[in-house]
């Protein structure tokens, strides 16, 4: 039985599901290259260009350097194409790919959808650590809120403190 993490998130411990997706800048991105430079947040998404989606994302960007000092590469995902990727990485200026997921094939496999979104992709946040195993999952109740960094950057270094990343 999972155990509850700090942030109200689930422990999970589980082997994460590998993919291959394509990144605004068209270029392949598949989460096991990923993983051998550095763990991973994946943060899925509803859709670009919304209040709270960017809201945010922008938080993130702004707390990079942060991400970054803990060995955390982000990457986001949502259904939007490759073009609207970009367009929106290019308009808020983001330091980490935005992944194309189409299909919803990921985030069905990360059980990232919900009701609440007539089967939509829920935001959701997943920390994955270099050895490949999700060790943080939390799926927002509603489409209002978001995990903000400090929170997760938290999480992480809880994580870290115990010597999961």
């Amino acid at each position: 039985m999972p155990q509850r993490a700090p942030a109200a998130g689930q422990i999970v411990g589980k082997k994460a599901h590998d993919f291959c997706l394509t990144d605004q800048d068209g270029a392949q991105v598949q989460l096991s290259h990923v993983l051998k430079n550095a763990s991973v947040l994946l943060v899925f998404y509803p859709s670009d260009f919304t209040i709270v989606c960017t809201r945010q994302l922008c938080n993130y960007r702004d707390n990079m350097q942060s991400f970054q000092d803990l060995g955390i590469q982000v990457l986001g995902i949502s259904s939007n194409p490759r073009e609207s990727h970009r367009q929106f990485a290019d308009k808020y200026n983001f330091n980490f790919s935005l992944l194309s997921d189409p299909n919803h094939l990921i985030a069905d496999q990360y059980d990232c959808r919900s009701v609440l979104m007539l089967g939509g992709v829920s935001r959701a946040v997943v920390i994955i650590n270099q050895q490949g195993f999700v060790l943080y999952r939390y799926v927002e109740p509603t489409t209002l809120t978001h995990r903000k960094a400090d929170q997760l950057l938290a999480v992480i270094r809880d994580l870290s403190a115990n010597k999961l990343l």
